[in-house]
């Protein structure tokens, strides 16, 4: 299942970018980010590698509660910080047979004062039967976790 979504930021993209790395850094003012650690970065060159867990502890799909024993995911991603594109893989450990959504997120000035960043994604599951209800599932899930980091990052830069 693959979808789209943009967000338009009033700002311009060295801020959208600087509010990218800087809001992880005071997780305390974002509780929305709070399900999130960083377990591991690393920089070579002009990528930076990192991965991250995040918990569904509450949150986690019916359709998923038998398959996961584990209420969480973890996100391996790289930023080209020349090419402003962030590409990422999100997985419950060790089940990558139940779903994992792969992405891709690419940073843009979109005008004089305004930047946006734009998400291709694709959410695969290889259950048999359920494999579209989980895929359906998880692309809310998903979409829904989009909007909230929207909101982090609009917060951070005084735009909510």
């Amino acid at each position: 299942m693959k979808y789209k979504v943009s967000h338009e930021f009033a700002v311009p993209l060295e801020k959208l970018l600087q509010a990218r790395e800087d809001r992880y850094k005071h997780l305390d003012k974002f509780p929305d980010l709070k399900n999130v650690t960083l377990v591991e970065e690393r920089k070579e060159g002009d990528l930076v590698f990192q991965k991250r867990k995040m918990s569904l502890e509450g949150s986690m799909p019916s359709v998923l509660t038998a398959a996961l024993s584990d209420p969480s995911l973890f996100e391996d991603s790289t930023f080209d910080t020349k090419s402003l594109t962030h590409t990422f893989k999100i997985a419950p450990p060790d089940k990558e047979n139940v779903f994992r959504i792969l992405g891709k997120s690419v940073y843009a000035s979109s005008g004089e004062n305004t930047s946006r960043r734009s998400y291709e994604v694709e959410v695969k599951s290889d259950l048999l039967f359920v494999a579209p209800l989980v895929e359906k599932a998880i692309e809310e899930i998903h979409k829904h976790s989009l909007e909230k980091d929207r909101k982090s990052i609009s917060k951070f830069l005084g735009l909510d």
